[in-house]
Parts: C-alpha cells; structure tokens; sequence
C-alpha cells in the first residue's frame, strides 16, 4: 500500500478530501500541530491510502484541477510506500489497561482483569480514534465520572425521555460506553465516519451494551434520530477546536435545561476562543480538566437561560 501527504488551508480540506477519497482505500484529515501541541497556522494535512502506487504525473494533474477549482495554490505532496504490518495487533499488545476514575479501560486481551468495584470499558486499537490514552479522551472519562456522582444530573438523565447522553463524534463510542457504565437509560452516539460507525457497533456487542445504545452516521447533529430523542441531560462532544465552535448553537439548542456539556479535543490555549462561542449561546464553564496541553470542559446553562426554558412553551 502507498500514503500520499500533502497540507491544504482548513478552508479547502472538504473539497480535496470529496474529490480523492472515491478512488482511495481511505483518506484522513488533521489539523496540523507542532511538538507541543499547538497550531501551527491555518494548514491540515491530508494523507490518502492507495492499495497500488499512484501515478505522480496523473496526481499532479488531479491535485492542480482541485486547486485550481477552489483557487488554491497547489499543494506540495510525498508518495510513502506503508511497510505491511498488523499494525492494530501490535498496539493491542502494547494497550495497557488504565485506571480512569471508575472506569477501567482495557482490551479484549485484558477481559478477565477486571479488578473489583471497577466499570469495564473493553475499547481495542482500531480504525478510529479513542483508546483513552489520549489526554482528551482521558479528560471526558473523568468529566463523566465526576458527572456521575451528582444527584442533580443523575435526575435530569433519569428524566429525559429520550434516554438523556448523547455522544457527538464518537469514534470508537468509548465516552457512550462510559457514560451506559455510569446511567441505566439508552445512550446515543453519531459520528460523520461510517467506518467509525461500524467500530463503535462492533465495540458495544463486544462490552455487552447493544440494548441500551444506539449509533448513527451523523454530521454533526445533523440526524432526525439525535432530533428526536433530544434534548438531552448529557452531552459530549470529544472533537477540534472550531467544529467545536460551530456546533455551539446546535449543542445549546440539543441540551436539556439542567443538563451538561463535555467538550474536548482542544487545547488550553483554545479554551478562551471556545468559551467565546459557548457564552454567547449563554452556557457557562463549570469546571475545566487539564491534562498537559490539552482541556476538557464542562458546560451548564447560565442561570436566566434555564429560566427562560422553564418559560418556553
């Protein structure tokens, strides 16, 4: 197999990514960040998975057509042959189980180590993102364990017709399993990435959860299934920065009057543009989790927008 790579402004990422990815084996997108962490400027890098070796004069001439459509200049790219490896049955044997407050993540090699009194989270190295080592997806696991231990929220999930979380992005659907670990009622997950969609799925047989939570192919909350069990108690929505800050007034609007937003994937030196947004659609931080450089957030209705609420018909 061969990986093409090249960087393209945030504001091209969609139409290079929609062009290439019906002759590739897969494509993926990340924001483009240095050794710490940081933005490095407005640039994302694309790296695109071909099973033979493209044609460089035919890639050329594809990647100048798409540039020249949105009126960009054309990237730079690498051709890197991808060395044949099981490379998710090599970091399964590295996956060490973690304790993260309750929760105790292991794989599928580490079943039977359940330690007593522990929620297991069975979540396997696989083709989307969310083992919980990364520091964001750690940061949610302890948002929902504090959660959890309040009364108020554990009424407002019991309350909510709908089944009261629903998980926005999720990957391999580890924060939806947490939070089915942690509440009775049905949980909701959605992610824009069928593949993701068909991991998480895979991932709730395999933790015994497939009764209580369903998962959607979503953008965003763009779905008549999240529309129709909204609003909810709980929200998390472990994903970057901006999609962050452009699903503020669908999240807000999503949100139950006493309910609570968790929200990662960015770092601390983004909070202040995230909360900027969040503000303004009259959600207030509660409480912030740090671990190195990056911040998980926890969100509730200011006090005169769960009043208003109250009022709405």
């Amino acid at each position: 197999m061969w990986t093409v790579s090249f960087c393209v402004p945030t504001s091209s990422v969609d139409v290079f990514s929609n062009h290439l990815q019906t002759d590739a084996l897969s494509l993926s997108t990340f924001e483009v960040l240095d050794d710490l962490g940081r933005q490095t400027g407005d640039q994302w890098q694309i790296d695109v998975l071909f099973l033979n070796q493209p044609d460089r004069s035919e890639f050329i001439a594809k990647l100048a057509l798409i540039a020249t459509s949105v009126g960009a200049a054309e990237p730079n790219f690498s051709i890197t042959r991808v060395r044949e490896a099981d490379w998710v049955a090599e970091t399964l044997q590295s996956f060490q189980p973690m304790v993260i407050g309750r929760f105790w993540v292991h794989g599928s090699h580490d079943a039977g180590s359940v330690p007593s009194g522990m929620l297991p989270l069975c979540v396997d190295a696989a083709t989307a993102f969310g083992t919980g080592e990364h520091a964001t997806t750690h940061g949610c696991l302890l948002a929902l364990n504090d959660l959890a231990k309040r009364s108020t929220v554990r009424r407002a999930v019991a309350a909510s017709p709908g089944g009261g979380v629903l998980d926005v992005g999720c990957g391999t659907g580890i924060l939806a399993f947490g939070a089915a670990r942690l509440w009775p009622g049905r949980v909701l997950a959605s992610d824009i990435d069928p593949e993701a969609v068909r991991v998480a799925q895979q991932a709730a047989a395999a933790n015994g959860l497939i009764p209580r939570l369903r998962v959607v192919v979503a953008a965003g909350l763009d779905s008549r299934v999240i529309a129709q069990s909204a609003p909810y108690a709980v929200i998390t929505a472990n994903i970057l920065a901006r999609p962050l800050c452009n699903l503020a007034p669908s999240l807000m609007a999503s949100l139950a009057p006493r309910g609570r937003l968790v929200l990662s994937g960015l770092l601390e030196t983004q909070v202040p543009m995230v909360m900027s947004a969040y503000r303004a659609q009259h959600l207030v931080l509660e409480r912030s989790i740090v671990i190195g450089e990056w911040a998980t957030l926890i969100l509730r209705r200011a006090s005169s927008a769960v009043a208003t609420s109250r009022l709405a018909p």
